[in-house]
């Protein structure tokens, strides 16, 4: 198991992350194409703590085959950068090859870099402050993350929630604040929408991250983008509410453009 992420924010008080003695499983949360949520209860000596654990399908029982998108980037072939030149990577091109290819044991590194980088995502943008569950640990073909919700109820999506006209434009300034959380992060969802948004006492969190991508470094960050504000603001406007994609997308922009430039100062220095 890798050791839980050092984070810049203070570990959440209930959280046990050392010193317990078992998880037990209290069962499914919730059932995906890509994978299940399951609750679980670590009890150490003098308390105990529910976690969420997401288990992802064998890689020949997920649906999601057209990852492409989201992965140009994560690349381990291709040209680095050596003393101011260009060499061809050599140590990681049987293996690109293998996952272009899909063969069984290609599958099987897509399957766990798929896992690692939600795990990685969860960490980043849990230190930078974003609204998403504290990461506790990556267990290979799991994560274990802090748990939304209490013993009887986990926190329903966004799609599912019910709330007053007030109450929507609230929810609506949260999601907004998040997707720009994203961005300050160098970060898109670019699978954003109310199906993984969840809303508990008030508070939005969003979650499943593993095509999130890093806005430097993907072609179609950008794009990605675009489609996550759509898809976020469209609930709101058919629960009534007034708001524009196109102000919240030029907002994320913005953002992005001001890492992006502090990113190019960098690099010249």
């Amino acid at each position: 198991m890798t050791r839980v992420y050092e984070p810049a924010r203070e570990v959440p008080a209930q959280i046990i992350i050392e010193g317990y003695t078992e998880d037990v499983d209290l069962g499914v949360l919730t059932t995906g194409k890509e994978a299940e949520v399951h609750l679980i209860e670590r009890i150490a000596p003098e308390r105990s703590c529910l976690l969420a654990r997401k288990l992802y399908r064998p890689p020949e029982e997920r649906a999601f085959r057209n990852d492409i998108t989201y992965r140009t980037h994560r690349r381990i072939d291709g040209k680095v950068r050596d003393g101011g030149l260009m060499r061809e990577r050599v140590a990681g091109r049987n293996l690109q090859k293998a996952m272009d290819q899909r063969s069984s044991f290609g599958r099987k590194a897509l399957h766990h870099q798929w896992v690692a980088t939600e795990h990685e995502m969860l960490e980043r943008l849990w230190t930078a402050g974003a609204p998403v569950p504290f990461p506790v640990a990556n267990e290979g073909d799991a994560i274990v993350m802090e748990y939304v919700g209490a013993r009887q109820e986990a926190a329903p999506r966004l799609a599912q929630y019910r709330t007053s006209r007030s109450g929507l434009r609230d929810l609506f300034d949260q999601v907004r604040a998040g997707v720009l959380a994203l961005a300050r992060a160098g970060v898109v969802h670019a699978d954003l929408s109310p199906y993984n948004i969840l809303v508990w006492q008030g508070r939005v969190w969003v979650i499943d991250l593993p095509q999130a991508v890093p806005y430097l470094a993907n072609l179609d960050a950008t794009d990605l983008l675009h489609r996550d504000c759509v898809n976020a603001c469209a609930w709101f406007v058919r629960k009534g509410l007034d708001v524009d994609p196109e102000d919240l997308f030029v907002e994320a922009l913005d953002v992005l453009f001001d890492l992006q430039m502090r990113d190019m100062f960098r690099a010249e220095r």
